[in-house]
């Protein structure tokens, strides 16, 4: 599972969970309904995911021969009836919604296949959603094992019996006990008609988020955190850290918190981490906002570095 280090998208994934999320809300067509199933769960199985992670290195190198074994720990989401879900996101744009201001993990790169691994050695783990301040799909434990175990090929859940199917009379008998109705089979055993209810759950918590959202919306407008004397500040900061050539600023919030995004172009060698928390600590008297620094080259940075103007450059000495 490592770090990925080209961008990873998921188009065909991200255009079959719209598809298919309509058909969640929208019940009337069964035969629609399984062909988009179809569909996300292909594609879901053919996808490459970025799960947020902290991975620790042995406190000791290995011998000679012998593989290093680092030890991984995911972020875990919890739905309103307690049970545990593993965020997995499609591309950078979503994970980056999963961020928290001034918050740091690593990512790790996993496809199918991992999942299926880890949901199966873990049965804590309820299943995985995917974008979940997003699209918000989940696959439930029972569904990913179900595919993993027959190979990766997709294994739909179980029909929903139709509203208006015609029900049997049952005959009377005296002290009658009560018949139970049969239930819809399939791989994944009668319980697992819940697809619906974890996304009920999932959409709950989702609106609880979004909500949260409008009122800080909602809010009075802040003031500009970005004053003359904070850049002054920045610059002389900057002015030390000899990796850096360009940097550019600019507030942002996330989940109610503000923090200030700040892209460098800078050498592959820059530790950024680094720099924001130096900047965090030298400037604490000119803002109360953490800092996070991000390479000017990063998705995140993208609508900065295209709008903005660099508030700081390094100048460069000699004749040219």
């Amino acid at each position: 599972m490592p770090e990925p280090m080209q961008p990873v998208t998921n188009p065909a994934l991200v255009d079959a969970m719209a598809t298919f999320k309509l058909d969640l809300a929208n019940k009337e067509n069964a035969e629609n309904f399984q062909e988009h199933e179809r569909a996300f769960l292909q594609a879901a199985i053919d996808a490459q995911y970025l799960l947020p992670a902290q991975i620790e290195q042995p406190a000791e190198p290995p011998k000679e021969g012998e593989q290093m074994q680092a030890r991984v720990s995911f972020q875990i989401m919890t739905n309103p009836k307690g049970e545990k879900f593993m965020p997995a996101f499609t591309d950078e744009v979503e994970l980056k919604k999963n961020r928290k201001p001034g918050e740091r993990f690593q990512v790790a790169l996993m496809n199918f296949n991992d999942l299926y691994n880890f949901i199966k050695a873990n049965e804590a783990i309820n299943g995985v959603v995917i974008n979940p301040f997003g699209s918000a799909l989940c696959l439930i434990r029972q569904q990913i094992i179900a595919i993993g175990d027959n190979g990766g090929t997709p294994v739909l859940s179980a029909p929903r019996p139709a509203e208006d199917a015609p029900i049997r009379p049952i005959p009377v008998h005296i002290n009658p006990a009560p018949v139970p109705q049969p239930q819809p089979q399939n791989a994944l055993g009668a319980v697992e008609n819940s697809r619906e209810q974890q996304q009920d759950l999932i959409r709950q918590a989702m609106a609880e988020m979004e909500s949260a959202k409008d009122a800080a919306a909602d809010a009075e407008p802040e003031t500009d955190p970005i004053t003359d004397d904070l850049l002054s500040q920045l610059k002389a900061v900057l002015k030390k850290q000899k990796a850096v050539r360009k940097a550019y600023i600019k507030p942002e919030t996330e989940n109610g918190e503000r923090y200030l995004l700040v892209a460098l172009e800078a050498d592959e060698s820059a530790d950024l981490e680094a720099i924001g928390n130096t900047l965090t600590t030298e400037c604490a008297d000119y803002s109360d906002l953490p800092f996070d620094c991000v390479p000017a080259a990063s998705i995140r940075a993208k609508e900065l570095v295209a709008e903005g103007k660099p508030f700081y450059e390094k100048k460069r000495f000699g004749i040219f």
